[in-house]
């Protein structure tokens, strides 16, 4: 997969298999010396804005002359939607560009030319106790070959400035819109604004329409359950349509459809238009190949009372009818599956109803 090790242009695809997005969805680690390993996959990260501030407007020289790609760890991500707040171990990659043609087909302007240096930042109260906000700051070079490892910055290289002028935590938020306009906690998202006037179901009223609606989450008896086609009289999709995530196989997409079931709890609650959804929640997912015969199967259930970032939700699935001993997946938390789903409502990307 392409990640850091060197310049690409094309960033590490879902199709390259489960080993792959496990990846993109790992953190850096650190050396046994407290260096910190340069982070790969981040470019399948949340993408949050790209700084720019050219040598023109900055004469002589810009201190920071290159486009600055930003990128969060997804988890740290959701935790922002969720609370307003970067939870400790949140990671936020910078990958540096440079400034090239300065001329295209659409006008003048400056765009992007090549990748030239990474820099990361890490919250970690255990670790940079000393740090303001316990944040420390890493960089991994300004010219490629990268370092391998990187110690963290004196503190008056970087978190001087940040304690100073960003917005939220020591970082600056009112830079990232896509930071700015999802922060959770406030009742003022456009998330929280959209949620606001529906009517909210509680978790004991939507685990109460449970009844038949219970959804195995272990891979054997779920494999039975759906061969039995216990599901089939939940809530439905009116019909089969495209996929819009890699199911059933990144190869099929193309000419594959798929077709969602929701059993009461989960029907229930994506009706009321609810921001979460409770315990028990359960979404069965037909694919269909080209010949628009079923061909396997893809379960979310919603195993714990909190999502945890994804790591809540029971994922199973399954690209055979028949012969259920080799499932994708079949566990809690598989970053395969929640870090395709991240972006939906509580992990729900469907537009049902």
């Amino acid at each position: 997969m392409a990640g850091a090790c060197a310049p690409s242009d094309t960033p590490p695809q879902l199709s390259e298999g489960g080993a792959a997005a496990a990846l993109a969805m790992a953190k850096p680690t650190f050396t046994a010396t407290g260096e910190l390993q340069r982070p790969e996959g981040y470019r399948e990260w949340v993408y949050i804005g790209t700084p720019l501030t050219p040598n023109e407007l900055n004469p002589p020289e810009a201190p920071f002359p290159e486009f600055h790609n930003v990128y969060i760890h997804p988890a740290d991500y959701a935790h922002w939607k969720n609370t307003g707040e970067f939870q400790d171990g949140t990671v936020i990659v910078k990958e540096l560009v440079t400034v090239g043609s300065k001329q295209a087909v659409s006008g003048n302007g400056y765009f992007m030319g090549e990748f030239v240096g990474l820099e990361t930042t890490i919250k970690d109260a255990q670790r940079f106790a000393d740090e303001p906000g316990n944040w420390a700051y890493f960089s991994f070079g300004h010219a490629y070959p990268l370092a391998e490892t990187a110690p963290a910055l004196p503190t008056a290289s970087c978190n001087t400035c940040h304690d100073a002028s960003a917005d939220d935590d020591w970082v600056f938020t009112q830079y990232y819109p896509v930071l700015s306009a999802s922060k959770g906690g406030t009742g003022t998202t456009a998330d929280a604004a959209d949620a606001a006037p529906t009517q909210q179901v509680s978790t004991a009223a939507a685990q109460a329409l449970t009844g038949d609606d219970d959804v195995p989450t272990s891979a054997d008896a779920l494999f039975e359950y759906l061969q039995a086609g216990k599901y089939t009289s939940f809530a439905r999709e009116a019909e089969a349509h495209k996929s819009v995530g890699p199911h059933p196989s990144p190869d099929l997409v193309a000419k594959s459809t798929v077709r969602a079931y929701f059993n009461g709890p989960m029907d229930a609650s994506l009706k009321a238009g609810n921001a979460t959804h409770p315990k028990g929640s359960a979404i069965v997912k037909e694919f269909y190949d080209d010949n628009d015969q079923l061909s396997g199967w893809a379960v979310a259930v919603k195993a714990e009372d909190d999502s945890q970032n994804g790591q809540g939700w029971y994922w199973y699935e399954v690209l055979s009818t028949t012969d259920g001993s080799s499932p994708v997946a079949a566990d809690k938390g598989v970053a395969l599956c929640w870090g395709c789903h991240l972006t939906g409502r509580d992990f729900v990307l469907s537009s049902y109803p």
